[in-house]
């Protein structure tokens, strides 16, 4: 596929509006798991509630694939053919349960707990059912970021750029008007800049692309609370 727009070409809204709803959505979604969820007595761990945090972020899921539907509608073309959607989802399916059979061998850490940005740290497998849910959210606004950037530059080097700079930069503002934690922040940062470099080749330029990235930013998720639970940070042990 060509990294010629495949946005919906009827949105003329500016960059910065986009953005603005976008981001705007997100924090819905995030204030609602932080203020809604405590309300009703479940702690912020996506460990001690997971069927319920996923069943939330996945309603958040059918918000964002409602609101953007003419996006959607208008990228997923007849020759994205649905079967070879199910095909390849169940391949990287099998390839996450193999991961998330590995991960379940290893030791759990003990150490201070501080929800939500520990959770990786103290993560089950059941903690992957409500991140998975979690992470479908982000992909889908990262699909509508892409195509919209696509529609706007009809260049992949600038859709790539505009992609680090603006998906890089929310996490920074993000992280700041929340008091991430410093280490969190900076992992997260770097990851969502280096996202830049495979999620809009696949998304613009791959048939199955949202599949390959849905995956890989799952299995981002998997690798890392692995490397975290074999080699533990300071102040954590086996």
């Amino acid at each position: 596929m060509s990294d010629v727009s495949i946005a919906n070409e009827e949105s003329k809204s500016p960059l910065h509006l986009v953005l603005g709803e976008l981001i705007g959505l997100w924090l819905l979604a995030n204030a609602g798991y932080y203020l809604i969820l405590p309300a009703l007595g479940f702690d912020l761990s996506y460990n001690s509630a997971p069927i319920l945090i996923a069943l939330y972020f996945l309603l958040w899921a059918g918000v964002a694939l409602f609101y953007y539907r003419n996006i959607f509608t208008r990228w997923l073309t007849v020759e994205h053919r649905i079967w070879v959607h199910i095909v390849w989802s169940l391949g990287f399916a099998a390839l996450i349960w193999g991961l998330l059979y590995e991960f379940a061998q290893l030791p759990i850490l003990t150490g201070i707990r501080l929800a939500p940005y520990t959770d990786i740290l103290f993560a089950t497998s059941w903690y992957f059912l409500p991140k998975s849910a979690e992470v479908l959210v982000q992909q889908i606004l990262i699909t509508v970021l892409v195509l919209d950037l696509s529609y706007r530059f009809h260049s992949f080097k600038k859709v790539v750029l505009s992609y680090m700079a603006c998906f890089g930069g929310a996490h920074v503002i993000l992280f700041l008007l929340n008091g991430t934690p410093t280490p969190y922040a900076v992992l997260m940062t770097t990851g969502a800049v280096l996202s830049s470099l495979v999620f809009p080749y696949f998304i613009l330029r791959v048939k199955e692309g949202f599949v390959y990235t849905y995956t890989i930013h799952l299995v981002f998720y998997i690798v890392l609370a692995m490397l975290l639970h074999a080699w533990p940070p300071p102040g954590y042990i086996v």
